[in-house]
């Protein structure tokens, strides 16, 4: 793995609001309204679509921490703060959070590159045990069918820095994205309030 320094990785968090009607019996909530241009295509009509609209995606693809979620346990540990948009941890332990990838089918992973935080030294309530002490965060492809999943990148912080750490990572294994056979998904381990987890980019082409 390479270790480089980057431009910092930005992101904006957007938030819409919802308003529902709450009556007596419960939400009230209006059907859809059916679209006048909604066409049906065959299977092989689809495919040929979504690869032809698969093609115009812009590499690279941005993960925020925004879309990252607790993977069910210890989801109390989990802190986001929406000012820098950084996953942080709560100083008691291990929290994992896990985030969906879409890319586009075919495309080949050439790069991928994590930003994060890690001011936690050799003390504290996460200092004794290094796999607590650190920040991980990795890429993973998943077998749908079988649950097996394969590390595309890995990276992992080795101690206190009082600056971001930029990690990019050139040797991608697995590197194509083929559906629906995979799922990909994005994971990332803090544990201390002075842990972050910033921003995943990930650099691909599409044939």
């Amino acid at each position: 793995m390479t270790r480089h320094q980057l431009p910092r990785i930005g992101a904006t968090l957007c938030l819409a609001a919802f308003f529902l009607a709450f009556s007596g019996t419960g939400w009230s909530i209006e059907p859809p309204i059916l679209s006048d241009s909604a066409v049906t295509m065959t299977q092989g009509e689809y495919e040929t679509m979504a690869m032809d609209f698969g093609k115009s995606y812009v590499s690279p693809l941005n993960v925020p921490a925004s879309a990252f979620r607790s993977d069910g346990v210890n989801p109390d540990q989990l802190r986001t703060s929406t000012h820098y948009d950084e996953l942080h941890g709560m100083g008691v332990e291990n929290a994992i959070a896990v985030a969906p990838v879409y890319l586009p089918q075919g495309a080949n992973v050439s790069m991928v590159g994590v930003q994060v935080f890690d001011g936690v030294g050799t003390t504290g309530p996460c200092g004794d045990d290094p796999l607590q002490r650190d920040v991980w965060v990795q890429l993973l492809r998943v077998n749908n069918y079988t649950g097996e999943y394969f590390t595309m990148a890995s990276f992992s912080t080795t101690g206190l820095d009082p600056d971001y750490q930029y990690f990019v990572e050139m040797s991608v294994d697995y590197p194509l994205v083929f559906y629906p056979d995979y799922s990909y998904y994005a994971v990332t381990k803090v544990c201390h309030s002075a842990h972050a987890f910033c921003a995943m980019q990930i650099f691909y082409t599409v044939d």
